[in-house]
Formats: C-alpha cells, structure tokens, sequence
C-alpha cells in the first residue's frame, strides 16, 4: 500500500508540480483594459482588429479618465494606449483602446519595433498598424496614436512625452515675455 502511495505521489509530483517553474513575473505586467463606449456598438466590425476588452467605459476616454473605475489585466508583452480619430455622423471624434499590444490582432512588427525598445509614441494610421489581410484591404487611412510602455498599469495616459514637450514649450513662452 505505501509503494503504491508513493508510486502515485511520485506520479502526481513529476507531472503537475515543476519544482524549478520559471519566474513568470515577467508574464504579469498589469495593464489597463478598456474602449470608448461608442465603440462597443462597432466591435463586431472591429474585432478583426482587437482583442475585446474587459469594458467599454466613459472613464477610458482621455477626458473623463478615471482609473479607478478601470479594470486591468496581466500582459505578457507591453501596455498600450491607441487613440483612434474617427469620424462618426459626420462629426470627429476620438476613441482610446487600453491594454495589451497583444490586444491588437495582426500588427506591423516592424513599425512596433522601436516602441519595445524604449517607452513612447508613435502617430501612424490603422493601414501602417495592421498587415494586411483580405479583411483589412478597406481599412480607412484614419490617424491612430499610439503610445506603449512597459511599467505597471502605465496605459493610463495618452502620451507621457508629450506632457514634458507640452510643458516645456509653456515654460518657454512663459521666460520669453
């Protein structure tokens, strides 16, 4: 009876338990997962393009941001902010998607190149962002930011650059009178 429970023990250890599993740590990186609200309407015809995300909330929108109301979600690779420029009945209108940079299905490795190096920004449109696929052929050329970083729920702002541009150019108007 005992050489049996070992038996099984044994069994039990050596397939489910991995005593040296690697530190997955890398594998969690919290990011913020959400879309504008008005795109929840239109995913079925943008879910080609991304992945859906844990809510469709006025608080992922730049000018109600409110992270508190946000859901996140572990990324294996980098936090992404994409602010879509759309036009909807006529009138412009910007839309955000947070999460992953798995999140977006398809993407142009070599354009996102420089963005894995280093944290920022990137003005591009969604024709540049996605490879093409027969799906995608009548993709609009529409102006897409795109901002990644690699920190913890970093994903809650648009571009962190461009705050210390914006900044800098107010301090320089400011010493200039």
């Amino acid at each position: 009876m005992t050489s049996q429970f070992t038996k099984l023990f044994s069994f039990i250890l050596a397939n489910v338990h991995d005593p040296a599993a690697p530190d997955d740590a890398a594998l969690r990186l919290p990011c913020y997962s959400c879309m504008s609200p008005y795109l929840e309407d239109h995913y079925p015809y943008i879910s080609h393009l991304y992945r859906k995300p844990l809510a469709f909330d006025v608080h992922c929108d730049k000018h109600s941001l409110d992270t508190s109301y946000l859901y996140s979600k572990n990324c294996s690779d980098m936090c992404v902010t994409l602010r879509i420029n759309d036009v909807v009945g006529g009138r412009r209108r910007h839309g955000y998607m947070r999460g992953c940079l798995s999140d977006l299905h398809g993407y142009n490795h070599s354009l996102i190149r420089t963005l894995a190096e280093r944290q920022g920004c990137l003005e591009t449109t969604a024709r540049e962002l996605f490879l093409p696929t027969a799906q995608r052929q009548e993709l609009e050329p529409s102006r897409l930011s795109l901002c990644a970083c690699h920190n913890n729920l970093c994903n809650f702002s648009v571009s962190p650059p461009c705050l210390f541009i914006f900044l800098f150019v107010i301090l320089v108007i400011f010493l200039m009178r």
